[in-house]
């Protein structure tokens, strides 16, 4: 009798695993929205010098693919020690997707973290103002002068590569961090005013690392409630000892 139990036990363990396993991932499983926290920690130790605000949208697909969309506002007020000031704000975007490296858990209440590698295209058109540009004559000999270049506008683009976690600390509620290799792809011309500081990418050179630290909320659309499979005639359940 108790061999018999464990070996129908046993059957109905294999039955639920493999059924588990067939399980079909939907495409769609919802929208996770971010806010960004370390953008506005560093706004706030630079004093003033820099400042950036962004969030983004992912989109899950399957548990496994992430397009994202990303958004923000950042600027600058620097003086440098030639006494030259810089000014800019603009509006950023980004855009791209995240491949998650883990397996996510099929149980309706699991808690599922991601190992996120992606790739995005940055892009910010913005204006910037430079002034108190000294410009000796060095030929002739004349007195020196000072240069204000304002309103000069530009459109600069970037590919970035990124890498980063997402843990779901409660139901739906997601923090984790994102590294930045981000590569200017676009130049400015020769003999032109070169802006000090790019909305989104950082300070205007070649490459930039950045770093973000987000908390996120994902939506999800309401669960479909399932049929619940009854016992077949003849599967054992239950037993009983005498």
């Amino acid at each position: 009798m108790l061999m018999v139990y464990s070996v129908q036990a046993q059957k109905i363990k294999i039955q639920k695993k493999l059924a588990s396993d067939s399980i079909a991932i939907p495409l769609f499983n919802g929208i996770i929205v971010e806010g960004d926290i370390a953008s506005v920690a560093s706004s706030v130790l630079s004093n003033g010098g820099t400042y950036s605000y962004e969030g983004a949208v992912k989109i899950d697909l399957k548990h496994k693919f992430y397009p994202t969309f990303e958004f923000g506002y950042a600027g600058a007020d620097k003086l440098t020690v030639d006494n030259i000031v810089f000014s800019t704000n603009g509006a950023f975007w980004r855009g791209g997707i995240d491949i998650n490296m883990l397996k996510q858990k099929k149980a309706a209440n699991a808690i599922n973290s991601m190992l996120l590698l992606g790739v995005r295209l940055g892009v910010s058109s913005f204006n910037y103002n430079i002034s108190n540009v000294t410009i000796a004559d060095e030929y002739w000999g004349g007195p020196v002068q000072a240069m204000n270049y304002n309103n000069l506008s530009t459109t600069k683009v970037w590919l970035e590569l990124t890498a980063g976690i997402r843990v779901e600390v409660l139901k739906n509620i997601y923090m984790g961090w994102t590294i930045r290799n981000k590569n200017l792809l676009t130049s400015t011309a020769d003999g032109a005013v070169t802006p000090w500081y790019i909305p989104g990418f950082g300070t205007n050179k070649s490459s930039n690392l950045g770093l973000n630290y987000t908390i996120g909320y994902k939506f999800q659309l309401p669960s479909k409630k399932k049929n619940t499979a009854k016992p077949q005639a003849g599967e054992v359940t239950t037993a009983k000892m005498k």
